[in-house]
């Protein structure tokens, strides 16, 4: 500590020189804190920061900006904040004059925009983009700043460039976006007619034709007609394009989005019918309520159930709505215990909709009293004759929804506890309570809130972080919920588990008793300790097929990004296994796609220059590759990102594979 004391004592003497014209002793001081900007203690890059904020000279802007060349925390980033905005003047003039090049800065170009008043970046913006015409392939970071800082008239200038064909399809959706974001987040409409924006509606790309639907809908210029919602939301064959039409329709008033979802509530694709119907009761759920009910009566799997259910009872006293429309029997028992689970997850507790439900599906609520005689039979059931392997498959299945919301070694959901270690950390009979009753115990830090916004939905969650204009919320379905606190409400924090109760109602007791035997030994050495490092537990698996290679794209796997929709996520055991029923589940292939290969992909990441040696248990008809090379040996890794890809032959595919190093960190998210 005594480093960071001397240091900190050096800037706060600098500081205190009296503050002259640009002179030798100026420089003398720009000097020291030159350093001491770049100091790898963040106490004294902060403290050299706010000195340099007292020297009203363009350097101490420059300086000041170079701080972003290094790891940044909220103290860091509120103490820059200030330091520009203190500057800005003599950074502004810098830029005007050519003294400061915006060419190469654009990171720190970012940052001071958004340090500034709103005259002062017009002045800087009108600057930059005089002295260039934003490229056609929107190369830079020239769109987003001017959605993010930009006053109407840089927008104008945005939107005539986008209208007009300026830019190539990818940078059009990001200035079509970048506008979009300006319009709902910072209420400022670009220059211009806001109708002209239909005429990229006509476009061929569809990234733009949804990023055109988007800002139409957010300028509210043109009608449902005009913008034909009917026809992208039911018939344009890009997802992209339905979901933007799909949004759209939900800002819309009911009396004009109505008639329009109501016609796709009949659509012959069950999953349009089922958008549309979600869609229709977040805007008016009195009128939705019979198709609501034609639909749930159509649901026979339980995870497209659940996602319905929950965007249903996202809005605002949609439970007490439904519960008088749910018939006496015959809805299918997927839907029906979706719905009974979503009425007890997140801390809610419909509880006359979960009865309703219960009898209309025929099924048995409640059906154990759960004493705590029950729950110690069922622990000691668990100890003495469950199998945790068999348990470890039950944990898994999407149903349940555990992977989802809870991590073990890492790898896994947010939304609850991490189990890693909790065979080892509680008794059986507590997992048991846990499980059965989840309300009656409920873990310090996941206690939930409930949030009511100003446009009618209801959400809820743990809370991920919170600023003074911002909450965000993890959901029961691990996403994270971005609220701007001007719309919230309401905000209560939950009485109720956020894990729903009633989860393993449908499961026989063998599979019960094997779960809780799995739970019980997580954390235990051996085969379920999964908190040893440096083996890989997040694949991603799909498959090389014979149209790659005709159309030239074998290489397909080293540029799609992780969440491209042709890999599939999955975990390893516990153990640290993939096994090749994991990898079958998540390769199957439609009957006249020839398969080349089989693909698990993984990632790493190193912080500095490594040299890496990679085990890999997979059997001789497994390669290792790494950015794109096989190796069979060390190979040298650079800081940052690596993909890591074992390709396998279908024909000789393992039982399992694992892949470890000890001088990486696999990555699990």
């Amino acid at each position: 500590m005594i480093r960071p004391l001397v240091c900190a004592t050096l800037v706060l003497s600098l500081a205190g020189f009296p503050l002259e014209a640009a002179d030798a002793r100026d420089a003398a001081r720009l000097a020291a804190l030159e350093r001491l900007v770049h100091d790898p203690q963040p106490k004294v890059r902060l403290e050299a920061l706010r000195s340099l904020g007292r020297i009203q000279d363009a350097r101490s802007a420059a300086l000041a900006l170079e701080v972003l060349d290094q790891p940044m925390d909220p103290a860091l980033d509120y103490a820059l904040w200030l330091t520009i905005n203190e500057l800005a003047e003599p950074w502004i003039a810098a830029l005007e004059s050519g003294a400061w090049k915006a060419e190469g800065h654009e990171k720190q170009l970012a940052f001071a925009l958004k340090s500034l008043k709103p005259e002062q970046v017009s002045r800087v913006l009108g600057r930059v983009l005089n002295e260039r015409k934003l490229a056609r392939d929107g190369s830079g970071p020239w769109i987003e700043l001017v959605g993010e800082a930009g006053g109407a008239k840089e927008l104008g200038a945005l939107y005539r460039q986008a209208l007009e064909g300026g830019f190539d399809p990818a940078a059009a959706a990001r200035a079509l976006t970048s506008l979009d974001n300006a319009v709902r987040n910072r209420k400022t409409r670009p220059d211009g007619d806001p109708k002209a924006v239909r005429t990229l509606l006509d476009s061929t790309a569809p990234e733009v034709r949804a990023a055109a639907l988007r800002l139409a809908g957010s300028l509210k210029s043109l009608g449902a007609a005009e913008l034909r919602l009917d026809a992208f939301a039911g018939t344009d064959a890009a997802e992209t394009v339905r979901n933007a039409a799909f949004d759209v329709l939900r800002s819309l008033p009911a009396a004009e989005a109505g008639p329009v979802l109501s016609k796709l509530a009949s659509a012959p694709d069950p999953t349009i019918r089922t958008r549309a119907v979600a869609t229709w009761a977040a805007i008016d759920l009195s009128a939705a309520g019979p198709a609501v009910v034609t639909v749930l009566k159509s649901l026979d799997d339980e995870d497209r159930a659940v996602a319905f259910w929950r965007s249903l009872l996202a809005v605002k006293g949609a439970a007490k709505s439904l519960t008088p429309l749910m018939p006496e029997s015959g809805l299918p028992a997927a839907a029906a215990r979706a719905g009974m689970r979503a009425a007890r997850e997140g801390g809610r507790s419909d509880v006359d909709l979960a009865a309703a439900l219960a009898k209309a599906g025929g099924i048995a609520a409640d059906a154990q009293a759960f004493t705590g005689q029950w729950i110690k039979d069922l622990a000691a059931k668990a100890v003495a004759s469950g199998d945790p392997n068999r348990g470890e498959m039950v944990y898994r299945r999407t149903e349940l929804a555990c992977v989802t919301c809870h991590a073990i070694g890492g790898a896994g959901g947010r939304v609850g506890p991490d189990m890693t270690s909790i065979g080892a950390s509680a008794q059986p009979d507590y997992l048991v309570e846990s499980v059965l009753k989840p309300d009656a115990k409920i873990k310090e830090g996941y206690h939930g809130v409930i949030v009511e916004t100003k446009d009618g939905q209801t959400v809820s969650g743990t809370v991920v972080r919170e600023s003074g204009t911002e909450l965000v919320l993890r959901s029961p379905a691990n996403q994270e919920l971005v609220l701007p606190k001007s719309n919230i409400e309401h905000r209560t924090t939950a009485t109720a588990s956020l894990m729903p109760g009633g989860l393993l109602d449908s499961l026989p007791e063998a599979d019960q008793v094997d779960l809780f035997a799995f739970l019980s030994r997580l954390g235990k050495p051996g085969d379920f300790d999964a908190s040893r490092g440096g083996i890989a537990r997040r694949w991603r698996l799909a498959n090389l097929v014979h149209t790659d290679v005709q159309n030239g794209k074998e290489d397909w796997m080293w540029k799609a990004a992780p969440a491209d929709r042709r890999w599939t996520d999955i975990l390893s055991r516990v153990n640290g296994d993939l096994t090749r029923a994991l990898m079958e589940g998540g390769t199957r292939a439609d009957f006249w796609t020839a398969k080349l290969a089989v693909l698990a992909m993984t990632e790493v990441t190193t912080a500095t220059p490594t040299r890496a040696t990679f085990s890999l248990q997979a059997g001789a008809a497994a390669e290792l590759w790494v950015d794109g090379a096989k190796v069979t040996g060390p190979v040298d890794l650079a800081p940052g990102t690596h993909r890591v890809i074992v390709r396998i032959d279908p024909t000789k595919a393992p039982e399992k594979i694992r892949l470890e190093s000890k001088d990486v960190s696999f990555r699990l998210d």
